[in-house]
């Protein structure tokens, strides 16, 4: 539920930009370009996907192959992989925007062959993808290495991507480094996730568990069970899991957070179920997203508000991110304004952006652009992504 909420709130500020980029264009002069015409309708698409109009999004993406072929079947595969969870249709388009000279479209055809079970095709097309050497082609050939346990071949090509400061690949380097008991190079992984600026895609469960690999005996076994017990969650055998997870919560009551976060992607009911058993065991985090439960799915606001202030006060500041939220909606600005300053102050990139929008419509620009340098300046700063950084309209 919290990585939900998450993704939800990234949607809503790149909706504030294409509002925006949408009323500079109306006001442009009507010579456009190409170039200027995709643009816009780039723009006008992305607002429909983000107020949960797919078919009119996929209406527009077309309408705009008449300007940029390369990214309009590029955005087209994003829009049917993604929101519309078409693989057959997403991957047509891929193809369709590689052979216009997309390369980063290579990639997510990779990334749908793989999930089809075709690695043969997977590893054709990842190769493909690394042409333009971004972070994400190389961290996806990276990972597809990993999980084939071809070592030496991922380290390759996650140390390119670590190098350009690609978060995820910098954590499974990390977990190739503990499984080799490397521990000067684990520690370097941690410095540089913990110390260097503008790191993308790092959540706190990564720092979390790169603090249990460098731990004591029993943080480091209770790691391993975690992971063992991830395996069977790619297998989706639940159950397995479970019980695993269980033996881990023996260990670290975190266990039973986990519990609750594999069941959050199966029923949210036995989700919440489950995040008040952790929250019996001591982990405060778990109220918040309880809370988010009951505000999300029963739009009961002050039960909602209940729990989550009890997960506050247990200690969990980044709770405050979800009353950020109810005085948002409420229309209470300066209220949401001062709730969601407390997550940003921990680090938390999607708070800082929304920090940094509440602040520039309560008209406090000197507030707006700190929260705005603080995301490019803050070391070790978590949930920076491509698309948030496309909102901020860096």
């Amino acid at each position: 539920m919290r990585n939900k909420k998450y993704i939800i709130a990234v949607s809503g500020i790149l909706l504030i930009l294409v509002l925006i980029a949408l009323i500079y264009f109306k006001n442009k002069d009507s010579n456009y370009t190409n170039n200027e015409m995709f643009d816009e309708l780039l723009l006008n698409s992305e607002y429909y996907k983000a107020s949960g109009d797919y078919l009119k999004s996929e209406e527009i993406l077309k309408e705009s192959l008449k300007y940029n072929k390369s990214e309009g079947y590029y955005y087209l595969g994003m829009l049917y992989a993604g929101r519309m969870n078409d693989k057959k249709r997403a991957k047509e388009a891929y193809i369709m925007a590689y052979k216009y000279k997309n390369v980063e479209a290579a990639t997510y055809i990779g990334m749908i062959e793989e999930e089809n079970g075709k690695l043969k095709e997977a590893e054709k097309w990842y190769k493909k993808g690394i042409v333009n050497n971004s972070e994400n082609s190389l961290y996806r050939l990276g990972k597809f290495y990993y999980e084939k346990n071809e070592t030496e071949k991922a380290r390759k090509y996650l140390e390119k991507a670590a190098n350009k400061k690609e978060g995820r690949s910098i954590y499974i380097l990390a977990k190739m480094y503990y499984k080799e008991k490397n521990w000067e190079e684990l520690k370097r992984c941690q410095k540089q996730i913990l110390e260097e600026t503008e790191i993308y895609h790092v959540e706190y469960y990564m720092k979390k568990n790169i603090e249990y690999m460098l731990g004591t005996e029993k943080e480091k076994q209770y790691f391993n069970l975690t992971e063992e017990a991830n395996k069977f969650i790619e297998k989706k055998d639940y159950e397995k899991a479970e019980k695993i997870f269980l033996e881990a919560a023996k260990l670290n009551n975190e266990g039973y957070y986990e519990i609750a976060k594999m069941y959050s992607d199966i029923s949210n009911e036995k989700a919440v179920e489950k995040y008040k058993i952790a929250y019996e065991k001591g982990v405060s985090r778990a109220a918040g997203d309880v809370g988010s439960y009951y505000y999300d799915e029963k739009k009961d606001v002050e039960t909602a508000k209940k729990w989550i202030q009890m997960a506050i006060d247990g200690g969990d500041v980044d709770s405050n991110f979800y009353l950020g939220e109810i005085y948002e909606d409420a229309g209470d600005l300066r209220q949401a304004l001062k709730y969601y300053s407390i997550p940003a102050n921990n680090k938390k990139a999607i708070a800082m952006s929304i920090a940094r929008s509440l602040a520039s419509e309560l008209g406090d620009k000197k507030l707006a652009d700190y929260w705005y340098n603080k995301i490019f300046s803050e070391p070790g700063i978590e949930q920076l992504s491509e698309q948030l950084v496309i909102g901020l309209g860096k």
